[in-house]
């Protein structure tokens, strides 16, 4: 069985990642679109192993169906399939990537036509075809056009576009860069056209050994080298490049909930935006805060850009962000986009005239402190299905000593306390994790909802 998850089809390569489960997935999507007047695919793909042949094939696969294809001449962040889908209003966009997944997976993003994530909806259309599929094989004799383009011409002009370049250059910041081996690599660079040290660029399938996740964990190097006082700040992106990190001018590392707070406090005071704002369930209480000062409609979904990208369309929000990294800008494309968040966070400190660890410290003054933490636990999927009927069937009243005063069953078990802290605890959608989430006013508090949690999961 062929299922997508949080966002897009990932599986291990070599074992489902194979090309016939790719021609089946492309297979199934041609013959869903085989009838739309617009024909025109951006498609895309990592620096991950069997990405660009897996590109190809798809690539073929979708000439062989008459579709007209635009395949990037090499390696392309999947924010530029976003915004060339929209720019050239393309009937859809692909890309080959696991995003952030280990070295070892690899995978399919599908972008709609206004370039974000693919609805549940859209990916159940493509489940259900390739079942169909497998049972009335269809014979394919068109042929199609595969055309290329480069990701380094129109997607670094749209940057460029939209954040003050002249502003950044005078500012002068020492800027290190780590797009952790991804396709985010020399991204920033060609768009300020200025100094930036940058550290893993090379091209390892195997991350360095690293999972190409832009958190704590993934960045010692960075931190250890910011520590050093040579950097203002170091900007992170994941292996796609949708998704954000980042370490303050003394090597701490500054996490997506305080990026997303930094930056809607940007788009409001400093650049005079209004709008809706959608956040995923895990995502920082601090937007709540934030959007009830500014007057702004604060909307929250279940975990994956794939229910938030609908919001951002319909409500044509300004903003929509989650607890993994990614944070879209209306103005660009209702999608993530790890690059030009860092962009937009060297333009706030250049407007502000601040480094991140001031900015955060100006933030928590203002709103109050809050401090976060995830901590994944491998278990196997019966184990995860027994703890969540344990769950539904036994409500927590207390955790850790504090009472429980309300529970969110959007997406999983989210669990807020009096004080305004909270704990959730719900399975990955694209690996075998449980994954436990806790949002507090100090670290001390955060660990211990966090080993609760662990607790009530290894029970």
């Amino acid at each position: 069985m062929i299922k997508f998850g949080t966002d897009g089809w990932r599986a291990i390569i070599g074992e489902d990642f194979v090309p016939a489960n790719i021609e089946k997935i492309i297979q199934a999507f041609c013959d869903l679109f085989c009838d739309a007047s617009n024909k025109k695919i951006i498609l895309g793909y990592d620096r991950r192993l069997q990405s660009p042949e897996s590109a190809a094939l798809t690539a073929q696969v979708l000439a062989d169906n008459g579709f007209t294809v635009l395949l990037s001449d090499q390696y392309c962040p999947t924010p530029c399939i976003s915004w060339m889908t929209k720019n050239n209003r393309a009937l859809a966009g692909i890309v080959m990537t696991a995003s952030h997944n280990p070295s070892g997976w690899n995978g399919i993003k599908f972008k709609e036509s206004y370039g974000g994530s693919a609805s549940p909806e859209y990916t159940k259309k493509i489940e259900q075809k390739i079942l169909e599929n497998s049972q009335n094989k269809r014979v394919v004799q068109k042929r199609g056009i595969v055309a290329s383009f480069s990701p380094k011409k129109e997607y670094v002009n749209q940057l460029r576009s939209l954040i003050d370049v002249k502003k950044i250059q005078q500012a002068g910041w020492k800027i290190l860069n780590d797009p952790l081996f991804g396709a985010g690599t020399h991204f920033i660079k060609e768009t300020l056209q200025m100094p930036v040290e940058e550290i893993h660029t090379e091209a390892d399938t195997k991350f360095g050994g690293l999972n190409p996740e832009p958190i704590d964990k993934n960045l010692g190097e960075m931190m250890s080298q910011m520590k050093s006082g040579q950097y203002d700040v170091g900007i992170a992106t994941d292996g796609d490049a949708d998704r954000i990190g980042a370490v303050d001018e003394t090597g701490n590392f500054v996490n997506s909930h305080q990026i997303f707070a930094l930056l809607l406090k940007h788009y409001v005071e400093n650049k005079k935006l209004k709008g809706s704002i959608i956040k995923s369930i895990s995502a920082t209480h601090m937007i709540n805060i934030l959007c009830q000062k500014y007057g702004l409609e604060c909307i929250e979904t279940p975990i994956g850009f794939k229910y938030i990208c609908p919001l951002l369309v319909k409500k044509n929000a300004l903003m929509g962000g989650e607890e993994s990294g990614g944070i879209s800008f209306a103005p660009h494309v209702h999608e993530r986009d790890g690059i030009l968040n860092g962009l937009f966070l060297l333009e706030l400190m250049s407007v502000k005239k601040k480094r991140l660890g001031e900015l955060i410290a100006e933030l928590y003054a203002e709103i109050g402190s809050f401090y976060f933490d995830r901590h994944d636990l491998h278990v196997e999927r019966p184990l995860i299905e027994a703890l969540e009927s344990r769950l539904a069937a036994d409500p927590l009243r207390e955790i850790a000593g504090e009472k429980v005063s309300s529970i969110n069953r959007m997406d999983g078990f989210k669990y807020i306390l009096k004080d305004g802290s909270w704990l959730l605890m719900r399975a990955s959608g694209t690996e075998p994790l449980l994954r436990i989430y806790s949002e507090a006013s100090s670290p001390q508090k955060v660990n211990k909802l966090i080993e609760a949690g662990r607790k009530m999961a290894m029970q």
